[in-house]
């Protein structure tokens, strides 16, 4: 019934039933403002699509979405002309997969991986300098990564725009490669897979000293049209560490310098950036991830120590004032042993390993934990997991 229908009735109503004229006022007068509401919208709406305003946002929005069905396309492997419909329900195996070895510095190193290669390779040159180790990452060379600097910022790059370097050669890190130079004042915090970003729920930041912050990734548009997430910290001294894609359900491990191990459900963490862990002065973490029922969890010390916890042990807290569970005996912390490594790991994952001679090298994670240590020409610097379904496709 129209509006003008129901004046109508209830004129009708107050004058044959005089007491009910003021309700009867009141539901006019509500209406009337639903209406005035309703009218002001459309016309702010009509002013923006004749400004141009409301087109841009749309224009921006479907941007994005084309830039995650792409990569969705390059996940599941499909030709560039494929429409969503013709998506497989599984990802579609990747020819090859990259190791990115990566500084602070911004410079990136990226080798193919070979089945038949046991030597990956050398970094030459000074190793330990004022900032954090190298890192190691695993990855499908037709990959998205997002860079996630100190300050906050973020950019993406494709893995195939990164050149490779020789297998088993000796690599200097003047001769890396800078997919986005670091700007004044700011480091290189991580790289990140970002391919599965259509199929997460949520950012995950971590800090070095154990701030977390959660982001949905409805923000996504906005966070890459402006470069920027933040730096997910509290702190002024504390900086960027780690950015995780996650889903709803998930379980978030970080691991911290002297030992300490913290669970945290994905669900039950706000999203504001809120400390997780009481650590002391020289304490910061080295590793975070997320893990499954079906892995293991594998921690590496300096000295090549590997200590191997099934994931169901992992305790999940709620607290801010957690220490987490202690993995290095006060006994072995006076003795200067600390974790320089650590990750979630399945049956037939392979380590790599970079010790402090540049030497990087690879070991089966099954004998790692079997033997309770590694092989190492010098102390170890950083660890990193090459999937069991990354070296099938290699070898296939």
């Amino acid at each position: 019934m129209s509006f003008t229908n129901k004046i109508d009735e209830w004129m009708k109503e107050a004058e044959e039933r005089p007491e009910s004229a003021v309700t009867i006022v009141k539901l006019v007068a509500r209406r009337l403002r639903e209406l005035t509401e309703r009218d002001e919208e459309l016309l702010a709406e009509n002013i923006a699509l004749q400004n141009g305003t409301r087109v841009e946002e749309y224009q921006k929005r479907i941007t994005h979405l084309e830039y995650q069905l792409e990569l969705l396309k390059r996940r599941f492997g499909v030709d560039g002309d494929a429409s969503l419909v013709e998506l497989p329900t599984k990802p579609v195996e990747s020819t090859t997969s990259s190791i990115l070895i990566y500084n602070a510095q911004g410079r990136v190193f990226r080798i193919e991986l070979n089945p038949d290669t046991k030597d990956l390779g050398r970094i030459t040159g000074n190793m330990v300098t004022d900032h954090e180790p190298p890192r190691l990452l695993t990855v499908p060379s037709n990959e998205e990564i997002v860079l996630l600097f100190t300050s906050g910022r973020v950019d993406t790059v494709a893995v195939s725009d990164i050149p490779i370097v020789e297998l088993g050669g000796a690599w200097d890190w003047a001769q890396a490669t800078l997919p986005n130079e670091p700007r004044a004042g700011e480091l290189l915090a991580c790289i990140t897979p970002f391919s599965h970003l259509p199929l997460s729920d949520f950012f995950m930041q971590i800090s070095r000293r154990g701030c977390v912050k959660k982001t949905m990734t409805s923000m996504a548009q906005s966070i890459l049209a402006n470069h920027y997430i933040g730096k997910g910290a509290l702190q002024k001294s504390d900086q960027p560490f780690d950015l995780t894609l996650c889903k709803k359900q998930d379980r978030l491990a970080f691991v911290t310098y002297e030992g300490h191990l913290l669970g945290l459900d994905i669900d039950d963490l706000s999203y504001a950036s809120e400390e997780r862990i009481r650590l002391t002065a020289a304490d910061y973490v080295i590793a975070s991830f997320t893990t499954r029922p079906n892995e293991s969890l594998l921690f590496v010390t300096q000295t090549g120590k590997v200590v191997h916890r099934e994931s169901k042990s992992l305790e999940l807290t709620k607290s801010s004032t957690a220490k987490g569970q202690t993995l290095i005996p006060p006994s072995r912390l006076e003795q200067g042993v600390r974790f320089m490594g650590a990750a979630s790991v399945r049956d037939g994952d392979q380590v790599l390993v970079l010790d402090a001679t540049g030497r990087l090298s690879l070991h089966e994670a099954g004998s790692m934990t079997g033997a309770g240590s590694i092989e190492a020409e010098g102390l170890i610097l950083s660890i990193g997991i090459i999937p069991a379904d990354s070296l099938k496709r290699v070898a296939s």
